[in-house]
């Protein structure tokens, strides 16, 4: 182990350790600052990754229950989330992809159509995930379909190295960031989007339209996360493809590849008309999966369940989920909430300042509890930070969106976690790109959305 690494951990060991030891602090509860103390600790393995993610996510339920930190319902929340079944789902279906050769052929025919450069495979695969943006409204489920699609990809053009592979990194990061940045500028396409809507509507009656939300956040902040995310995917993993014209995929298609085709074509149409139906995409995911694993039926053998499928990102979301649960439940987050709203002083007429402060609070709420879950404390905040800011609340209401799009840590997003977990990438690659975009953002995209934002009415 490397000495800066080594002192990070011990670091992060001996902080979490003190935190959970520690007495009452200010206004933070004894049972607040313990749950600070095991965050800590979670998301200190978490970024180093010493030890292995599902490892450090039944590390902190284990912390959890033995300082009766919060509920056992609570702290296991997470298995009983639809993420998770989502989760286990995309792994079956990741399986069934690669084992029945469809996600080569899916492959060979895109590149058919794209050119052997690096920058432009980075920019069409992000474009195709933007459009899916718009299509499947569960990022999830996009990450899930995508991946091992571009796994194969990244096998045809050469880029190998089960993970560690620049190109092959860079090419999937594409792919990651293109299912879920943009999207959280497009309102039914993300969870955080949705969770922040309902809670407005329930909270304040406030109805935030599909075109208002959109003409707010994607101009810039989803506008900028297209053109911006491929160039540092450039700069950073940049790799010369090497061509495979067939990648030893047969030219006449199997049974079981058209069986794959047609029951994934099947989820893609309930994904995308949930609305309609009214069933999640997490169960719809689970039909696919069971009826993959079928005897006779399916295209997998029975096997494939015990043999070829990985329980450890389902405990890694597991963990994460319990995580931005008990943050909850203890009041820590609320509670760190309510003494930032005390120190940044929101005032009238101080607009550039009220949006920094504003958003510079939800960042830190959302390292705290995950992006998925910080929109239920940051929209219980809006009315106090609209008075105090002399603004509208849904001008408030949404200094959240930019914060979901520059999370530092990869633990925050699910989708992120599952696509590490599924083709097998570093964790100190994905923060690479993560921390880069987060500058970017803040020194850039996060003063023009003010700007756009002032000018159309809400920070102002």
């Amino acid at each position: 182990m490397r000495p800066a690494v080594l002192i990070s951990v011990l670091s992060v060991v001996s902080g979490g350790a003190l935190l959970v030891f520690a007495p009452a602090i200010g206004v933070l509860e004894p049972v607040a600052i313990r749950t600070a103390g095991a965050i800590v600790l979670a998301v200190g393995l978490w970024s180093t990754a010493v030890v292995p993610a599902h490892f450090t996510s039944l590390l902190f339920m284990l912390l959890a229950m033995l300082f009766s930190l919060a509920p056992a319902q609570v702290v296991f929340s997470g298995f009983h989330a639809g993420a998770i079944w989502l989760v286990f789902s995309g792994i079956v279906l990741s399986v069934a992809i690669k084992d029945t050769g469809l996600g080569g052929r899916i492959a060979g025919v895109m590149l058919r159509r794209l050119p052997d450069n690096f920058l432009v495979l980075c920019y069409s695969v992000f474009l195709l995930a933007l459009l899916l943006d718009f299509i499947i409204p569960a990022a999830v489920a996009r990450v899930l379909l995508l991946t091992p699609i571009v796994v194969a990809l990244c096998d045809r053009v050469g880029f190998d190295g089960n993970g560690a592979g620049k190109g092959r990194t860079g090419i999937i990061l594409a792919a990651l960031m293109g299912t879920m940045a943009p999207a959280f500028a497009i309102l039914p396409a993300n969870v955080p989007n949705m969770a922040m809507t309902g809670s407005a509507e329930s909270i304040y009656g406030i109805n935030i339209s599909y075109g208002d939300y959109f003409l707010l956040n994607f101009p810039v902040m989803g506008v900028l996360a297209t053109l911006v995310y491929p160039l540092l995917i450039w700069v950073m993993f940049r790799e010369t493809p090497r061509r495979s014209e067939d990648g030893g995929v047969a030219k006449t298609w199997s049974v079981r590849e058209a069986r794959l085709l047609a029951v994934v074509a099947i989820a893609l149409s309930l994904w995308i008309t949930d609305f309609a139906h009214g069933v999640a995409p997490a169960w719809v995911s689970m039909s696919a999966a069971l009826f993959l694993l079928l005897p006779r039926i399916g295209v997998l053998p029975p096997v494939a369940l015990t043999r070829d499928v990985d329980f450890g990102p389902v405990l890694f979301v597991a963990g994460i989920i319990g995580l931005g649960a008990v943050a909850t439940d203890t009041g820590l987050a609320r509670s760190v909430a309510d003494s930032m709203l005390a120190v940044v002083h929101l005032t009238p007429r101080h607009d550039a300042w009220n949006f920094a402060a504003m958003t510079g609070m939800g960042m830190v709420v959302g390292i705290l509890t995950t992006v998925p879950a910080s929109p239920a404390i940051m929209t219980s905040l809006a009315q106090t930070m609209a008075d105090a800011a002399g603004w509208p609340v849904a001008s408030a209401l949404m200094t959240q969106v930019g914060t979901w799009m520059m999370f530092p840590f990869p633990y925050q997003a699910p989708p992120v976690v599952i696509v590490i977990a599924l083709a097998g990438l570093r964790i100190g690659a994905v923060m690479k790109l993560l921390l880069a975009y987060m500058v970017f953002a803040m020194l850039v995209a996060m003063p023009l959305q003010f700007l756009w934002g002032s000018w159309l009415g809400y920070f102002s």
